[in-house]
């Protein structure tokens, strides 16, 4: 069976096409007497878009695609959608999506719109505007609210004369430092937990004892990401030690994808990962210490972390915030929230509900002095009472284009909640204009790289010389006290610090009643851009 007719409700209102009028329309666009009196409601620029949407092909793996739906992320996916896209008698659409999306993933033209209504098992297919428009109006919502915070910022930029001590430019902080590197592949055993933590050292040949520095990963990520980064840290004096967190990595994706596991993030990776980095801190202590390993060359009294997106999460709970099972518990408590289009890292956040043993646990670790959080996912995880109990010197990264972890909602509202007192560590939000959530493309065989590529940065380079004279700063000023370091960041409340076309912007001291604009702020645009880095 496939379907013949779409039905479109938007309250007591009903309207209906058939899917051959749609066909058509694909094919020529042309629309017939039965689809043409809605098709001249459009503008010609929507009509392109509509047809363009007709017309899309993703090619991707129908095995894959069947993994990753039944896993509990892709349940909640399809149990969200499908309160949209329901059967006629207005039941929810998800098992008939299911198997719709697996069968059209397989044919040779790939998956589309039309390909989809083709497998759907029922006659017809209902589609509820109202639930479709509240979420598009979240959506459009949050991108208003987002720039409104955005000029904010910008129209608070302190000109480079304000400040006080000189910091070297862009290009020196991300320029190699004086010491050569080397990588060493080492592989922990945590016995207790029968957890393997592969790890990459990145250690300066012939420098004093290294502050550390640990990189965790993302969701689907590895120890392999932020090559550049690690290195750079590594070549100015830090040893850097980037592992992989099993149950969350990109094996346990390979795993989903073929079969072997079910979940791409397993429920407890919220406890666990936290304490995969105690755990190697241990392990490091010892390799340090004895008279085989590295002999003292580690400075363990100088610990950071730097964490992306989940590994974001990480390096925050190990700074000091608390999961809160509350605040997260009602935000997942509907498939509005679960599959909310203005902000899908709810999809992983909520499925920390699954083992509630986690959010009694201790996550902390004294050892670490400061901490970088690139796009992390907070927000419900640790709500303002938790989130609030970082108190060491932090340095949070957004981009303002993030569609995953959005920044309003998952970086910049939470950087608000942060102490802000006068004895309170230096905190600080760095915001990518037009950045997004990945800095390196993924490749996962069997899907099609346009499904992944908008969540990719632009100007990789560019945006890799912020995160390193970002990192490099923040650690020399932190974890060194570097007087100069120190001296400019301790000085700044809002400093246009990037080029063009990405702008960056460094932001310390920053309240909630701030985030909307000043009546005589001027446009973003319009904000010189400084050379200074800080």
């Amino acid at each position: 069976m496939a379907a013949e007719e779409v039905i479109l409700n938007y309250g007591f209102i009903e309207i209906s096409t058939s899917v051959e009028a749609l066909r058509l329309y694909a094919q020529t666009g042309q629309a017939n007497e039965e689809l043409s009196p809605y098709i001249n409601f459009l503008s010609e620029d929507q009509r392109s878009q509509f047809r363009q949407a007709l017309q899309a092909r993703r090619d991707i793996s129908p095995v894959n695609i069947a993994q990753f739906l039944n896993s509990g992320i892709g349940e909640n996916i399809l149990r969200s959608v499908g309160n949209i896209i329901q059967t006629k008698r207005r039941l929810n659409g998800a098992k008939g999506l299911r198997g719709a999306l697996v069968l059209a993933a397989a044919e040779p033209e790939g998956l589309s719109v039309l390909s989809v209504l083709d497998y759907f098992p029922t006659r017809a297919v209902r589609i509820d505007s109202g639930q479709a428009f509240r979420g598009l109006g979240s959506f459009t919502g949050l991108i208003q609210d987002t720039q409104n915070a955005i000029s904010a910022i910008a129209s608070r930029s302190v000109p480079p004369s304000a400040i006080s001590a000189p910091v070297p430019p862009l290009e020196v902080l991300s320029t190699p430092g004086p010491y050569q590197v080397t990588q060493q592949v080492l592989t922990f055993v945590d016995q207790t937990r029968e957890r393997t933590i592969p790890t990459d050292l990145y250690l300066p040949v012939d420098a004093p004892p290294a502050p550390v520095i640990i990189f965790s990963h993302g969701l689907a990520g590895d120890r392999k990401g932020f090559l550049n980064v690690s290195r750079h840290l590594a070549s100015h004096g830090y040893a850097v030690a980037a592992l992989d967190h099993p149950g969350s990595n990109r094996a346990q994706l390979d795993a989903v994808l073929s079969g072997n596991e079910r979940e791409i993030a397993t429920p407890g990776e919220f406890r666990d990962r936290p304490l995969d980095v105690s755990f190697l801190l241990d392990e490091l202590t010892q390799l340090n210490s004895g008279d085989r390993g590295f002999v003292g060359q580690l400075n363990l009294d100088q610990i950071g972390i730097v964490g992306h997106s989940f590994g974001g999460y990480t390096a925050l709970a190990l700074a000091g915030a608390r999961l809160n099972h509350d605040t997260l518990a009602a935000n997942c408590a509907s498939d509005d929230f679960i599959f909310n289009a203005a902000n899908p890292s709810m999809l992983l956040q909520c499925t920390a509900l699954l083992d509630p043993a986690q959010f009694s646990a201790e996550l902390k670790d004294g050892r670490i002095k400061a901490v970088i959080a690139l796009n992390p996912v907070t927000s419900s995880l640790f709500g303002r009472s938790g989130f609030a109990q970082i108190d060491i010197p932090s340095l949070i990264v957004s981009g303002s284009n993030d569609p995953v972890a959005p920044a309003l909602l998952e970086q910049i509202r939470p950087f608000t909640w942060l102490s802000q007192s006068p004895d309170a560590p230096a905190h600080f939000l760095a915001l990518i204009r037009g950045g997004s959530h990945l800095y390196e493309l993924p490749e996962v065989e069997g899907a099609d790289p346009t499904l992944t590529s908008g969540l990719l940065n632009s100007d990789l380079p560019l945006v890799d010389s912020y995160l390193e004279a970002l990192a490099l700063s923040f650690f020399q000023a932190e974890l060194k006290q570097d007087p100069t370091y120190r001296a400019a960041l301790d000085d700044a409340t809002v400093v246009q610090i990037g080029r063009q076309p990405i702008p960056l912007y460094l932001v310390s001291n920053l309240r909630a009643n701030q985030l909307r604009p000043a009546p005589e702020a001027p446009p973003a645009e319009s904000v010189p851009t400084s050379v200074l880095p800080f």
